[in-house]
């Protein structure tokens, strides 16, 4: 998995350097080829609280947009889930991989109620820079996460695997699953309206930089009540593990698709949000 992920990471290098010299020709006068050469991005992520569902009760839990918690504290304090929502940043076009949000988890060793699952809102908004532009509309959509507090003391654990050695060291890892993964998902844009240049069809890609997000074993997604064959993260008991997410645009698909575990959570969000086909014009 490592030498596909620098494969796939490589890929990504030599297309943002080999883009180096469009990029510079795009510092030419606005509107010479149509293309947007650099896009404002904004990625948030909140939890929807009022779909989360804790096990066996919910008595000892919270729940707020950015961060959640539950468990009765054995001497570490709760167990919780946390987003980090970065500013808008600019990304170029056929550029490098820019970060937008983080989750962090905080796993510590607790009795009493826990997460079980809960749904989490993902909103993505794009705005041309360079040249400047209308801002396409806000979109977003809700998924689920899938989530398992392990018994620290099984053996094996729940993913399968022996407790006390890999990410079992400190007792049973916790799991989550995330529903699907994405990768080039188009939308339209217009700079100049009816009449002018042509518009062009775009690519948005999400990938994980932790190298967190994997392919779990079926005991995992059993564990957590889904599928085979599902996504997520193990994280180790006793830590706080964050994931931090990222995104690319390129005006042609990314031909060259990276590992499964570099896929990046905010990427699920798009999937639904018919971003394909909708133009706005100045």
């Amino acid at each position: 998995m490592k030498n596909t992920l620098k494969t796939a990471r490589k890929h990504l290098t030599s297309l943002a350097a080999g883009t180096v010299l469009l990029a510079s020709a795009g510092a030419q006068a606005d509107l010479v080829d149509g293309l947007v050469d650099v896009w404002t991005v904004g990625v948030s992520g909140e939890f929807l609280c009022g779909t989360a569902v804790f096990s066996p009760g919910s008595g000892g839990t919270s729940c707020a947009a950015q961060s959640m918690n539950w468990g009765t504290s054995t001497g570490q304090g709760q167990s919780g889930l946390a987003i980090s929502n970065l500013a808008p940043a600019q990304v170029n076009t056929n550029g490098p991989l820019v970060a937008n949000t983080s989750v962090t988890h905080m796993n510590r060793p607790i009795n009493g109620n826990s997460l079980d699952s809960v749904s989490l809102r993902s909103t993505l908004t794009l705005t041309p820079f360079s040249p400047g532009g209308a801002g396409l509309p806000a979109s977003s959509i809700d998924f689920l996460i899938d989530f398992l507090e392990s018994d620290n003391g099984a053996d094996p654990c729940a993913n399968g695997e022996a407790n006390g050695a890999g990410v079992n060291v400190n007792g049973c890892a916790d799991i989550f699953v995330l529903d699907q993964t994405a990768l080039n998902f188009p939308f339209f844009y217009d700079l100049d309206g009816a009449g002018g240049l042509p518009g062009h069809t775009y690519y948005i890609s999400f990938f994980e930089l932790t190298n967190g997000l994997n392919p779990l074993s079926n005991a995992s997604c059993a564990s957590a009540g889904v599928a085979n064959g599902c996504f997520g993260f193990e994280t180790p008991e006793e830590q706080d593990t964050t994931f931090q997410f990222a995104a690319t645009i390129t005006s042609e698909p990314i031909v060259v698709v990276p590992a499964p575990a570099t896929l990046g959570l905010f990427g699920l969000a798009l999937a639904a949000m018919g971003w394909a086909g909708r133009r706005r014009r100045n």
